[in-house]
């Protein structure tokens, strides 16, 4: 089994943009952020324009041909997606998998929700 920091490695592997980089590109119609998080903490806020594509579903939502695949990224494949969670833990392995999943030009928000609050 893979060990935390391991897993977190990916890291390296992704484009990361900061909270002040992400609020410069709020509305923007080229970007599109995706809040990972589950809907509960999705409805209670997020961010802008944000789609919920919960973490543990996501590749089902990029899988061609899924019972839940989101259209959202044929129409748009140019779209900048920006990714984010709760703290930044999350959001890391969505925008490897997304990425591994075909998505080209998807970001990773570091700090998540708890840092864009904070830059209020």
């Amino acid at each position: 089994m893979k060990k935390f920091d391991e897993l977190m490695n990916v890291s390296s592997e992704i484009k990361n943009i900061s909270v002040d980089e992400a609020k410069e590109k709020l509305n923007d119609p080229n970007v599109q952020f995706i809040d990972v998080r589950d809907k509960n903490s999705f409805e209670s806020e997020t961010i802008g324009n944000a789609v919920n594509l919960e973490r543990g579903l996501l590749e089902f939502y990029l899988a061609d041909g899924s019972p839940l695949e989101n259209e959202m990224f044929k129409k748009n494949p140019d779209k900048e997606y920006i990714v984010f969670c709760g703290l930044g833990g999350q959001s890391t392995l969505a925008t490897k998998t997304m990425q591994d999943m075909g998505i080209k030009n998807v970001k990773n928000m570091t700090g998540g929700m708890t840092a864009w609050k904070d830059k209020k």
